[in-house]
């Protein structure tokens, strides 16, 4: 007697499906990627766009960073422009003719003080270790170190220094802002390029892979329990 034949072969089509399926994969589980060509010609290109990919990413890291970096040197610059807003306040009143030496006395203890604090900004200015507001990033303000309340002049020159430095600033920013959204760009491209050559990842596979076989085995085990049911019914028809 034939018994649920139509059930069989479902669980044997399951059965042979997902040992294609399997063994497929196996052939593949040693290629750093799954491609969809028969060739060589698709992981080259694959690996090329990979490549370029990993190359911006590094760009973008790297852009960010200037941003971290020329964020720092922007706070200290304009904390520094605040101060020398502050000397030069100071070096008007200083020489004034009409001060006694007290006064004057008090206003150079003022100057020297914020002086102070502004060199103590600038040497503290750092980043990885790098003092940032320094010829080596275009940001020199060595010049704070010679101001003098006497020197008018010279406090004006200082500003106009801190003036174009945060132009370098703004433009460095600009750049790096530039950067990233490009690269963002060419990697979203990219990206969407190797997706057409790309299969879905092993990993994504071999869980298909394991979900399938669970449903095999449910499909299996609820088949033989199915049949093993028709057999006692079957034996307890024919006693």
């Amino acid at each position: 007697m034939k018994i649920s034949s139509s059930s069989n072969t479902q669980v044997l089509n399951l059965i042979t499906q997902n040992k294609s399926q399997t063994d497929l994969i196996l052939e593949k589980i040693n290629a750093t990627r799954e491609l969809s060509g028969k060739d060589g010609a698709n992981l080259v290109v694959s690996d090329a766009l990979s490549s370029q990919i990993a190359s911006l990413s590094q760009g973008v890291q790297n852009a960010n960073e200037t941003i971290g970096m020329y964020q720092i040197a922007d706070a200290s610059i304009q904390a520094i422009q605040s101060g020398a807003d502050k000397l030069g306040d100071l070096s008007v009143r200083f020489n004034n003719a009409a001060l006694g030496s007290d006064q004057k006395a008090m206003l150079q203890k003022q100057f020297n003080d914020i002086s102070t604090s502004m060199q103590d900004i600038a040497a503290q200015t750092t980043y990885n270790g790098q003092n940032l507001l320094s010829s080596t990033y275009g940001l020199d303000v060595s010049g704070l170190n010679n101001l003098s309340i006497n020197d008018q002049e010279g406090i004006a020159n200082f500003r106009e220094n801190l003036t174009a430095l945060s132009s370098t600033i703004s433009s460095q920013l600009n750049s790096a802002s530039s950067t990233i959204t490009s690269s963002l760009t060419a990697m979203t491209n990219l990206s969407s390029a190797n997706a057409q050559i790309s299969e879905k990842p092993l990993d994504q596979k071999i869980a298909e892979i394991s979900s399938d076989q669970i449903k095999l085995t449910s499909s299996v085990l609820a088949q033989i329990h199915q049949n093993n049911m028709m057999q006692q019914n079957i034996s307890a028809l024919l006693v």
